[in-house]
């Protein structure tokens, strides 16, 4: 198997693993439906359909990093690109980084 097959095989099983662990942090607010996951990229990309809209948004190629401090590890997500330009602008304005603590199992593999 290439390099990269073998790459998006562990991106697969990470995406099963971070749907997991979004999912419930999302929920409140909608549903995450698909999430894609580069790590040669540092990027990923997903479908959100938020409560109360038929129309799902899409999150375009945001950048990530994983951190790790005394706090533990965390994904911390940035330069955002989102489908809907109202969400854009307040992502901009209010939320230029995002972090999630993530299980000390996963961060590796990000």
């Amino acid at each position: 198997m290439s390099g990269g097959g073998f790459s998006r095989i562990k991106d697969a099983a990470l995406e099963k693993s971070l749907l997991l662990l979004l999912r419930p942090k999302v929920q409140r607010y909608g549903e995450l439906r698909h999430l894609r996951l580069d790590t040669t990229e540092k990027c990923l990309s997903a479908e959100i359909r938020l409560l109360g809209d038929p129309i799902p948004i899409e999150v375009r190629h945001a950048r990530y990093r994983v951190d790790t401090g005394s706090a533990g590890c965390e994904l911390t997500v940035y330069d955002v690109r989102l489908s809907k330009e109202w969400l854009q602008n307040l992502i901009d304005d209010r939320f230029p980084e995002m972090t999630v603590p993530l299980p000390a199992y996963v961060a590796p593999l990000l």
